[in-house]
């Protein structure tokens, strides 16, 4: 149950049928044809499902160009929530992975199409969002797409690549003036070669697998592709179970403590599992189910990069779970998860009767009905889980209230628009059968799903409307730009697109600078969001500063700004904090290098939010150090306002060392012998991003 809410924000959007996407580069073009096979949104407009990946955030753009029909894109965040639409898209979007649906804006509307898009990264920023390999794929790219930047100016992409067991990893790459680096979740190089890498891995262990371009190389040369192979080792336990028959197949097996793990995060609790490999050769509608007098049996589905494709947990019967969903041709891989760690017998069943993908209508509803229904493997199944769908026309705006009783599953709640972006949704966090959702929505066409985040049964769905004009948010609190304001998110505010409450704050900067905007709350899940004077949005976080709250650093010319401060989710309201804080001057590197670091140099300097927005969230400068020669270096950064920490990479990121306390008490020291080269200092806290101040970096003559 814990697995399955961690992974169910990496599920495909919540679509009246959901296809699995294909995936498009941030710099790509792609050619597609929707027809009479394509799959169909609630309103019955076709479309076709794209994955895009960003490991950054910056400037995306997306055009579309229809040979026929009057077709457009709809940018979806890792949620289904509706990022932009329209036939050409230019706007700035935050990293991690987001759904492009190629759509027709009416029923009939199809034709071939052909999709570009572009990406550039702001400047200075970290990558770390990339995308999931597997451990036997093969992927094409281009280096440069992402717009990744290596301290020594490089461009690159990469890939994290996840283990089951332990073993052999061989990696190959072919073409875009490339090479190979392999590294461990750390970031410390395991292996580099400008073709092949083979390396032994851990089990249950995050790799990342990068492609490195030379500095300066001709962009034109730059597609690549990369292949990756892995071998268990000897002795090895975890190894798929079986291969199954493309046809259909069956298994009687068992989870033990041999089987494969996978440690729970944050928590350390380890999950035992077997998988199955599978080739589609025809795109169809495939049947997994496994059942178990032992266990409830949880099913995972992930295409050949390891991305979630659909999950389900009791969604049969309260010993079976089932995923049925339509495939296009590739190779898959089924997990069969077991809650306990002592698991048990089990049987699997894989059919593959084909066909088009099924159709999910949604069923006409109005506003005060009370439908009662049932959720099983013959439901349709969204993002959301195991799903009916109501189809809801509000004739006037108001509030919509909706109650959906449960038995036998953990409801989830949803209010999605015509287009099928979720608007909101609501999950039976405390297990109690009831979830309840209550959205200030205007005049409109809505679809409501009433879904099963695990298990299956019956369930009442009871709806209530109450007409009254929605405020227009018209008031706006000024806030000082280095001051707070604490508010209370509640019915008093005005209301978001999602018909959730919303405060708004304005803030003017007299002159260009960095800002930094947090909102914090113990009765709230924060959500802020910096839009500009004509209401474009220029950022949104909801989670940086801690895993509720979010915080925003960006550089911004001088002129006024409004902040958004609202709930990520449905939320009854509470009492929070919203904070600005600016630092005036010249867009400061961020993490691009600060200066050089010399020998015998003492830089004292002061930690604050125009660094870099580290990777482990915290801030950190940069400094560079060049070595004619190979000597050894010895480097102290010390602090008495933070717990200092040091990290050496070389030109390429990697991570050469890293320390702590060496430099006695909290102060950080390193000493080791290096090679002529060029490498980067970090000079950072310990952890958070709630811990700056003043320190002093050295570097001693060399030895």
């Amino acid at each position: 149950m814990r697995l399955f809410l961690l992974l169910i924000a990496s599920l495909v959007s919540a679509c009246a049928q959901t296809c699995v996407p294909a995936r498009i580069l941030p710099v790509d073009q792609v050619d597609g044809v929707l027809d009479d096979a394509s799959c169909i949104l609630s309103d019955g407009t076709a479309y076709a499902a794209y994955r895009l990946d960003l490991a950054t955030r910056g400037q995306i753009r997306i055009d579309i160009t229809a040979g026929a029909g009057d077709l457009i894109a709809v940018l979806q965040d890792s949620s289904g929530a509706k990022v932009d639409w329209g036939t050409s898209i230019g706007r700035p979007v935050e990293s991690g992975s987001y759904t492009l649906l190629v759509n027709g804006r009416t029923r009939g509307q199809v034709g071939g199409y052909t999709v570009r898009t572009a990406f550039t990264a702001e400047a200075g920023t970290l990558c770390s969002a990339f995308p999931s390999i597997g451990l036997n794929q093969t992927a094409s790219g281009t280096v440069g797409a992402s717009g990744c930047v290596m301290p020594d100016g490089s461009p690159y992409e990469a890939y994290t690549l996840t283990t089951f067991g332990s073993g052999t990893l061989d990696i190959s790459v072919a073409g875009g003036n490339a090479s190979l680096i392999l590294r461990d979740g750390d970031g410390h190089i395991l292996a580099s070669d400008p073709a092949h890498v083979t390396a032994p891995v851990d089990d249950d262990s995050e790799y990342q697998v990068v492609v490195a371009g030379a500095v300066g190389a001709d962009p034109a040369g730059s597609a690549y592709q990369i292949t990756t192979g892995f071998q268990p080792n000897d002795g090895e336990t975890c190894r798929a179970a079986k291969v199954l028959d493309p046809g259909g197949d069956s298994d009687n097996n068992s989870i033990t403590g041999n089987s494969c793990f996978m440690t729970i995060a944050d928590s350390g609790d380890l999950s035992y599992f077997n998988y199955y490999n599978f080739t589609v050769g025809a795109a169809g509608l495939a049947d997994l189910s496994v059942s178990s007098q032992d266990f409830l049996p949880t099913l995972y589905l992930l295409d050949d990069g390891g991305n979630v494709l659909a999950t389900d947990s009791g969604g049969a019967t309260a010993s079976q779970s089932e995923i049925r969903l339509f495939l296009t041709p590739g190779n898959y891989t089924a997990q069969v998860f077991s809650p306990i760690p002592s698991g048990g017998a089990y049987s699997l069943a894989y059919q593959f009767p084909g066909g088009a993908a099924p159709s999910c209508v949604p069923v006409a509803a109005n506003a005060g009905d009370a439908p009662a229904g049932s959720l099983g493997p013959a439901s349709c199944r969204s993002s959301l889980g195991l799903t009916d769908i109501y189809s809801i026309a509000l004739a006037a705006s108001g509030t919509l209230d909706l109650t959906l009783n449960a038995t036998g599953f953990g409801g989830v709640l949803g209010i999605r628009d015509a287009k099928d972006n979720l608007l909101i949704a609501a999950q039976d966090a405390q297990g109690l059968g009831v979830t309840q959702l209550s959205a200030d929505l205007a005049a409109g066409a809505y679809t409501v799903v009433a879904a099963a985040g695990f298990g299956s049964g019956s369930y009442q769905l009871t709806t209530a409307f109450t007409a009254h004009d929605i405020p227009a948010c018209s008031y706006v609190q000024p806030l000082d730009i280095n001051g707070g304001y604490i508010q209370m998110l509640g019915p008093a505010g005005c209301r978001d697109a999602d018909g959730q409450p919303m405060n708004l704050y304005s803030f003017t900067l007299p002159s260009d600078g960095v800002v930094l905007a947090v909102m914090t709350s113990s009765d709230v899940d924060g959500l802020l969001r910096l839009t500009d004077t004509a209401g474009n949005v220029l950022r949104t976080d909801e989670n940086s500063y801690s895993p509720n709250d979010p915080m925003i650093v960006e550089f911004l010319p001088a002129g006024t700004y409004q902040l958004a401060a609202r709930a990520a989710g449905s939320t009854v309201g509470g009492y929070y904090e919203v904070d600005l804080r600016t630092a005036p001057g010249p867009r400061p590197p961020f993490c691009a290098s600060r200066g050089k670091l010399a020998p015998g140099a003492t830089i004292n300097a002061t930690l604050s939010f125009t660094g870099c927005q580290y990777i482990d969230g915290t801030f950190a400068d940069l400094y560079e150090i060049d070595l004619a020669s190979s000597a050894t270096i010895d480097v102290g950064l010390n602090s008495s306002d933070f717990d200092a920490y040091l990290v050496l990479l070389d030109a390429q990121g990697n991570v050469v060392d890293e320390d702590d306390d060496s430099g006695g008490g909290t102060n950080a020291r390193m000493n080791l012998p290096l090679g002529a080269g060029t490498y980067f200092v970090v000079a950072k806290p310990f952890s958070d991003y709630y811990h700056v101040g003043n320190y002093t970096l050295s570097m001693g003559q060399l030895q």
